[in-house]
């Protein structure tokens, strides 16, 4: 089982790094109130979450080669992939002000997402397979990979629009809070086209499979909702009535009915393909 001890101790250690990570920038949050950007605690907790990111890609790595093809054919694949993407997208992608504030929500995503997955998700389970023909071919695997690199985004927007609802604080940044807007957007201009892409990726597979586009179960339903909560933010974020709270609240649904996504898809899209266990 040399597959499993590698798997495991990658993931471990990035759930470690991760934690890490959200400690260090909550740190540099209480010690000054997120106003030294470039401070030493924003860059050790960038440094963590990216490596956190990075020994998932090379779990995901070590996965796909013990099944010789792509690794993203269940639930448990799917959330290292989409915990991975958020922390790479801090990482390498936030930066300027409010980034103490990104690292801290990225991080409190991140981390349990990854423990609860480790502690919840048997060996069995967690067992390589090969993929069957019906996963196979080129537009499943790069559903599952857009998906999961916009989930990372839209993760972060939406938990920077809990925070914001939570510190009932709207306006640009004043004291300890960040301009949540300047966070949100970054989250939307990255996450929302790559799950566009994916959502049209996986309609071309769904198509080349079964012969239809959508088939209406309820994960595909729940799917269309996320992507439907965050269309309406991304294309009402500037509009001065959608600002503010109502933009946060948007955000905060389309966080939720993410992981909704996520949690159900498994047993739901067992019934959709007819028995196969492998799904998104």
């Amino acid at each position: 089982m040399d597959w499993l001890t590698e798997d495991t101790t990658l993931a471990a250690g990035a759930a470690l790094a991760l934690a890490l990570g959200t400690v260090s920038a909550a740190l540099q949050l209480l010690k000054s109130g997120a106003t030294e950007e470039r401070s030493g605690g924003t860059e050790r907790a960038r440094w963590f979450l990216g490596s956190g990111g990075y020994l998932l890609l090379l779990a995901l790595a070590a996965r796909g080669l013990a099944v010789g093809g792509w690794p993203f054919a269940r639930r448990y694949d799917v959330l290292l992939l989409t915990v991975a993407a958020l922390a790479l997208f801090y990482a390498l992608g936030i930066r300027g002000p409010g980034s103490t504030w990104a690292g801290v929500c990225a991080g409190l995503i991140a981390t349990p997402t990854l423990v609860l997955t480790l502690l919840l998700t048997s060996s069995g389970v967690r067992e390589p397979k090969p993929v069957p023909p019906l996963l196979g071919g080129i537009w499943f695997p790069i559903h599952v990979l857009a998906t999961g690199i916009g989930y990372g985004g839209l993760a972060l927007a939406g938990g920077t629009g809990l925070l914001q609802l939570v510190a009932g604080h709207e306006g640009p940044a004043e004291n300890a809070f960040p301009d949540w807007e300047a966070l949100q957007r970054q989250g939307l201009a990255w996450g929302y086209p790559w799950l566009t892409l994916g959502m049209l990726a996986g309609a071309i597979w769904s198509w080349e499979s079964w012969g239809w586009l959508w088939s209406w179960n309820s994960k595909e339903i729940l799917t269309l909702v996320t992507w439907g909560l965050f269309t309406l933010a991304f294309h009402t974020r500037r509009l001065s009535g959608w600002r503010g709270r109502p933009h946060a609240a948007v955000l905060t649904a389309g966080l939720v009915t993410l992981f909704l996504t996520l949690l159900v898809s498994r047993q739901v899209g067992q019934r959709a393909l007819s028995g196969i266990e492998y799904v998104f």
